[in-house]
């Protein structure tokens, strides 16, 4: 059985500026990463590989739950608590799946799934087609809403405290829907975005827009705040819940933390892709998922006389 890596410290992890992390555990899956996801609140971890492997993984980094044979998947989702987690699979399939990381039900779609998102105790699913259609589906997968938006959704978030699903496009919308699917605003975004994150709490909402930075927009109305320019392509980006630290990742391995005014904490570059990066809701701690399958969790929690 896979286990918590012993490991010693990349070079890159004090190779660069600023206060740095410990690693406080790392993980290899058995193939190459394809996405992964975390709860905030169990802060359990599930990733996907090219191989057909689906990991769950706790806090500390041990192997909770594993399955093989599951190949295709493209993007996952897991819940903030209740252990609940969804995966698109090929082009038009979502698998809903339980704590055992077995599917609970699938549904088949008529278009191809962009983006898939869970409400924070897994009851809802939200699913982006690329047509710009959406979905909402119940514990059953019953249909409980269905909207479209001007541009197809890549990526779709629920927020913690309120039923409102936050949504970006590849290019030029950014938006929120009640999950009844009545929209509460859209905004133009005239760039090309890699990722989107908004605080959980839905206050800022934030867009990783390559050559233009890191962009942020009012989760009330969906206008436009702050830019935080770094260098470097940045095609990933992540925060903790009141957006308080900002991770973001570039293009060319660049990794960045910074705090909610845009001020570096701290950076490096490294060795490798990296595919996902995700802040803990209390700005402690930072996943970082490679391209190889590492997934490390680098750790300032014991340095909190850092925290400005």
């Amino acid at each position: 059985m896979l286990a918590t890596m012993s490991m010693s410290e990349p070079l890159w992890l004090r190779d660069g500026q600023g206060n740095p992390p410990t690693m406080r555990w790392a993980f290899a899956l058995e193939g190459p990463l394809v996405a992964m996801d975390m709860g905030r609140e169990s802060g359990e971890v599930l990733a996907a590989d090219d191989c057909g492997g689906l990991y769950r993984l706790g806090r500390r980094g041990e192997l909770l739950k594993s399955s093989n044979g599951l190949r295709g998947v493209r993007a996952v989702a897991w819940s903030d608590a209740n252990a609940v987690g969804a995966v698109i699979i090929g082009d038009r399939k979502v698998l809903r799946l339980n704590g055992k990381l077995e599917a609970d039900w699938s549904v088949g779609l008529p278009e191809a799934a962009l983006g898939v998102a869970l409400a924070p105790y897994g009851r809802q699913t939200a699913i982006s087609l690329a047509n710009g259609g959406n979905l909402v589906l119940g514990e059953q997968s019953e249909q409980l809403s269905v909207f479209e938006t001007a541009r197809p959704l890549k990526w779709i978030q629920f927020l913690a405290n309120k039923p409102v699903l936050i949504g970006a496009a590849e290019y030029g919308q950014v938006c929120a829907h009640r999950i009844s699917g009545e929209r509460l605003w859209s905004e133009k975004c005239f760039a090309s975005l890699g990722e989107m994150c908004a605080a959980a709490n839905g206050e800022m909402i934030l867009v990783a827009g390559f050559n233009q930075g890191i962009q942020s927009f009012d989760g009330d109305d969906g206008s436009t705040r702050d830019s935080y320019l770094t260098e470097g392509t940045v095609s990933r980006v992540s925060c903790s819940f009141d957006a308080d630290r900002i991770a973001a990742a570039t293009l060319e391995q660049h990794l960045y933390w910074l705090n909610s005014s845009g001020r570096l904490l701290w950076s490096t570059e490294v060795d490798e892709e990296i595919v996902r990066v995700i802040c803990d809701p209390l700005g402690e701690w930072l996943l970082v998922g490679l391209r190889s399958g590492h997934i490390l969790r680098l750790d300032w929690e014991r340095r909190a006389n850092w925290r400005t």
